[in-house]
């Protein structure tokens, strides 16, 4: 169902404005700039100097990078990852063909754009067959092939999700049903299927493009398309869909009241507000009401993506560079994805922890950055990896023996590791009196109080600090916090979270995790244990309540959120037990999920409540940390590129 209609030529010209904001151009956004369609012998002296210079990835000292890093060192210039490849200027102009039909096996309609390489001069198509990258929007924006990697030599398909812009749909479940899931796969494997032998120029050769959504997108088709299929390399950024990012500690997050708010399906580009918002609001209502859906069942086990599905993409041969940020949602999710890629790749059990020494392959890599959702995307790093896996050029990236790129907190640093967690045995820290925590547990017991409220109101946190760390330490990992307490009602909700504390005093956040009692059973068999038997990330299956009784004593392991933190000589570690959420922690969604959103019979049976937290011989609560000796990782080579918007990456892999 190919036509040609709808062609439109992208000129040379640095900007192309249209007469007024259109579906392809949203009233923000309506003004583009194609920086990328100019041959480089076109470019001004100066702007060639500049990309030279940029291209070289050479950094400045001490040079600010507002909200991304504390400082950027000082380095010569770095090589590409891999050390053999170069991005190259732009060859190409582009021209885009509209609204493609393409008809799915329901017989929807879907559609998509298609961005062909040019003549810059001309506008016309070039003769010939290139790789092809496609997308999968569901977006109401960013749905223009991308003009960088048209530029470069491949074709750019971007086809809009079932029941979204100008695709048909939706189907029985109008908000979520299209984002996430089977149907998705399905269309995905069918767009994929189109693009490698019925599209025109195509030469058959696949890679899966996208962030978000459209990186979550990417991983089910993957996971669905079978062995020896035309997907050869996919970018799941900002892209792992956990369980958790819906609901922190068996509490909802902020995320899902959201699906109630008619804005969501706009922003998703959906035809039919008024369906989506009713779907959303009966989804809400029973999640509030403790129904099926408030619990990890077959409706969000079909929408969320686990080490099953990565077992899947490796079998299906395909190569994943995962792309995220400490600060986002995802992250946690995508370090534990990475994880059961490699696993699989070794054939070791995905859910697993990887073992000590484990190999490690360079077809599954992983870069966790010092930014949020969304953020610290470079598309000459992208181009790199396409060209490795779609072209089978020797770039030299897929040969690493360190597959982990890592920003390391604190020291403003990055660094290459080979397996996850980086620590092979943990240090347990026990809670103690006079507020302490330290590596060994204290000879006299006790407990301590703290009240179901807000963390800003007096009794309602604990906080206990470790001894200075002289020489410095690393955390370096997911934490694992095995709380001991008693409640006075049916149920507790505790909230850990580490701190840096500097020798003045102040406080900095590290990360933190949460669990709500009545959600508390551990899956004995999933959760990850060092060499000692010590756990290290707990894994709750969030299936059905459990009880919890007044006044007994209880053990709650909580899976904090991992970081890689370097904590400075002089300086200490702190934890803070609380049993809210702050107002503040649930104003977004896209941050660290947070316990945002209780169900009815959650709130009722957590209102009012005081906990006794344990620190006796009998009951002894301890956090397990990973730690390392300070900057004991080797600061690997980084710098910024033509294309990282002023954010240094990490280059030496």
């Amino acid at each position: 169902m190919f036509h040609a209609s709808g062609r439109r030529f992208l000129p040379v010209a640095d900007e192309v404005c249209s007469a007024k904001p259109t579906r392809r151009n949203p009233p923000a956004r309506h003004c583009h700039r194609h920086r990328h369609l100019r041959p480089h012998h076109q470019l001004g002296r100066h702007r060639r100097a500049l990309l030279a210079v940029l291209a070289a990835g050479v950094t400045f000292a001490a040079a600010t990078l507002v909200g991304l890093v504390a400082a950027a060192p000082a380095q010569a210039a770095t090589s590409w990852p891999g050390g053999r490849w170069q991005p190259g200027p732009a060859q190409y102009g582009m021209t885009v063909v509209s609204d493609v039909p393409l008809r799915m096996d329901d017989g929807v309609v879907l559609t998509a754009d298609i961005g062909y390489p040019a003549n810059p001069l001309t506008g016309k198509r070039l003769p010939g067959r290139f790789p092809v990258l496609v997308q999968q929007n569901p977006y109401i924006f960013g749905g223009e092939p991308d003009s960088f990697f048209v530029s470069r030599g491949y074709i750019f398909v971007s086809a809009d999700v079932r029941g979204t812009t100008n695709s048909q749909g939706p189907d029985d479940g109008p908000l979520v049903n299209p984002l996430f899931g089977p149907r998705i796969a399905q269309d995905g494997v069918a767009v994929v299927d189109w693009a490698a032998h019925d599209l025109d120029g195509s030469n058959g050769t696949i890679g899966l493009y996208g962030c978000s959504q459209l990186g979550i997108n990417q991983l089910f088709t993957a996971a669905a398309v079978g062995p020896n299929s035309p997907v050869k390399a996919i970018i799941p950024a900002c892209a792992s869909n956990g369980y958790d990012i819906y609901f922190a500690g068996g509490v909802p997050s902020a995320t899902v009241p959201l699906f109630a708010n008619s804005a969501l399906g706009g922003i998703s580009g959906s035809k039919h507000l008024p369906e989506n918002t009713a779907f959303g609001e009966a989804l809400v209502d029973e999640i509030s009401a403790s129904g099926p859906r408030a619990y990890n069942g077959t409706f969000w086990q079909e929408r969320t993506t686990s080490a099953d599905m990565a077992e899947q993409i490796v079998r299906n041969g395909i190569p994943a560079l995962l792309w995220t940020g400490w600060q986002a949602s995802e992250s946690t999710g995508a370090l534990e994805f990475w994880t059961a890629l490699q696993n699989a790749a070794q054939g070791r059990p995905a859910d697993a922890s990887m073992q000590p020494g484990q190999p490690t392959t360079g077809r599954y890599q992983l870069l966790v950055g010092n930014w949020g959702h969304g953020s610290g995307l470079d598309k000459s790093i992208e181009l790199e990896w396409y060209d490795t896996w779609l072209r089978g050029q020797n770039t030299g990236m897929a040969a690493t023996r360190t597959p982990l790129h890592l920003y390391e907190k604190g020291s403003d640093r990055w660094v290459n590791a080979t397996s996850y967690p980086l620590v092979a045995d943990y240090s347990p820290y026990y809670l103690d009196e006079r507020s302490g925590f330290s590596p060994r547990p204290s000879g006299s017991g006790g407990t301590d109080t703290v009240s179901w409220g807000q963390p800003d109101q007096a009794g309602n946190t604990l906080t206990y600090t470790t001894p200075a760390f002289a020489a410095g330490t690393t955390l370096a990992g997911p934490v694992s916090a095995s709380i001991h307490a008693s409640s006075t009602n049916a149920n507790i909700g505790l909230i850990a979270t580490l701190e840096d504390v500097a020798p003045g005093g102040a406080a900095t956040t590290i990360t933190s995790g949460s669990l709500v009692g009545s959600m508390s059973a551990l899956d004995e068999d999933s959760s990850w244990r060092d060499s000692d038997g010590d756990l290290t990330l707990p894994v709750h299956p969030y299936t059905e309540d459990t009880t919890v009784r007044p006044g007994e004593v209880g053990r709650y392991d909580i899976k904090i959120n991992p970081a890689l933190w370097s904590v400075a000589p002089g300086h200490s570690l702190r934890l803070v037990l609380s049993t809210q959420a702050s107002s503040d922690d649930c104003g977004g969604f896209l941050g660290m999920p947070q316990p945002c959103a209780y169900t009815a019979a959650q709130q009722a049976s957590l209102t009012g409540g005081g906990y006794q937290i344990q620190r006796t011989a009998e009951h002894r609560s301890v956090v397990n940390l990973p730690l390392l000796s300070y900057r004991k990782l080797p600061t690997a080579p980084s710098g910024l590129t033509p294309t990282s918007n002023w954010t240094v990456l990490p280059l030496g892999w």
